[in-house]
């Protein structure tokens, strides 16, 4: 449901524990049973024990990872955007690629003719990632097509599901609600391209999505119909949070927002020394946030408050969405460094 809330808990000022070179990130890190998975623009995936601080071991795709893979039942399901860096087409096509997270096996790939930004979703038992050729795919856990969605532009942004409903938006700024086959429940028109903004939902039946154009709204799952929405003046290319009853969510102006989830009104907001694309995550029983931003910070603000707490420097922009488990924060850079933190463990000698 891509809620952006994490039920880990971690140090309101956590300490680094391990720092490794694994090459530029922009993909955000999954983590399941001791082993943190990292993938990279250069189109490795790194399965990692981020206790004993070693790589188990690294698959080569060999095509630049930019969407968040997913774990789902011992698999690692990932896909590719070829053309990532810039006048360069790697292998010619883009792969959806399921490993054996056990033994770093392929299981199965899918060939998809556009490159694809959006990270995949695991509707019941299929597939389900939009591509920039326009459409939404679903396939299965043996890699076969099941169904094929069109969409009026490109699709960067990455489905959420309900557990009835898939929801995903597109570049020809229209939210869509497509049920399990595929087929067509509702469309809502927003104020301009859905880029990369995900939709997050509540299990009140509420949506939260921005637009580039600068909007963010507030829409019902069951027909589409919007409930608010506010203009900000540049585009919300990062996914929402939810905790309780506020929403929270980063701007290309530099800030961080905080709304009332039921009218949309404003609690706090805070600002940046950059643009922000990496999407906040919540600990939820801390009432703490974290995100990246282009700045080359990591941030963690109070959710109460929107007070900065924590902020930590890197060497280069992080537009990678921290991943929140087993009490450790990972984060990924263009630096080409993942970052891991935990509880502090200063010596006695600092203060």
């Amino acid at each position: 449901m891509r809620t952006g809330i994490s039920g880990s808990s971690l140090a309101r000022k956590p300490s680094l524990q391990w720092l490794i070179e694994l090459g530029p990130m922009i993909a955000s890190p999954v983590f399941e049973n001791s082993t943190l998975y990292a993938s990279t623009i250069t189109g490795r995936i790194f399965a990692l024990n981020i206790f004993k601080k070693l790589i188990k071991y690294h698959v080569n795709i060999g095509s630049p990872i930019i969407s968040s893979p997913i774990l789902h039942q011992d698999t690692l399901i990932a896909a590719t955007f070829d053309s990532w860096v810039k006048d360069t087409i790697i292998l010619g096509k883009n792969l959806v690629v399921a490993l054996d997270t056990k033994t770093a096996d392929q299981i199965w790939s899918f060939e998809i003719p556009g490159d694809v930004f959006s990270s995949p979703c695991v509707v019941k038992d299929i597939i389900v990632l939009g591509s920039l050729d326009t459409r939404i795919y679903a396939i299965d856990m043996k890699g076969n097509l099941k169904w094929v969605f069109e969409t009026g532009d490109e699709i960067w942004s990455s489905p959420s599901f309900n557990g009835d409903k898939i929801f995903i938006g597109s570049d020809d700024g229209f939210l869509y609600s497509l049920d399990l086959d595929g087929s067509l429940e509702w469309k809502a028109k927003l104020n301009g391209k859905v880029r990369s903004s995900s939709p997050c939902l509540t299990s009140d039946g509420l949506i939260f999505i921005g637009t580039h154009a600068g909007g963010m709204y507030c829409l019902q799952q069951d027909d589409g119909e919007i409930k608010w929405n506010k203009e900000i003046s540049k585009p919300v290319l990062a996914s929402s949070a939810v905790l309780k009853d506020r929403v929270f969510f980063a701007s290309s102006d530099k800030k961080i927002y905080c709304l009332y989830c039921n009218n949309g009104s404003r609690l706090w907001e805070f600002e940046t020394g950059e643009r922000i694309w990496s999407s906040p995550v919540i600990i939820e029983n801390d009432e703490m946030m974290f995100f990246g931003c282009l700045d080359s910070h990591i941030y963690g603000l109070d959710t109460g408050t929107g007070n900065q707490l924590w902020k930590f420097p890197t060497m280069d922009i992080i537009d990678s969405s921290p991943c929140i488990a087993s009490n450790m924060l990972s984060i990924g850079s263009r630096d080409g460094l993942l970052y891991v933190f935990g509880l502090q463990t200063y010596s006695s000698y600092i203060h």
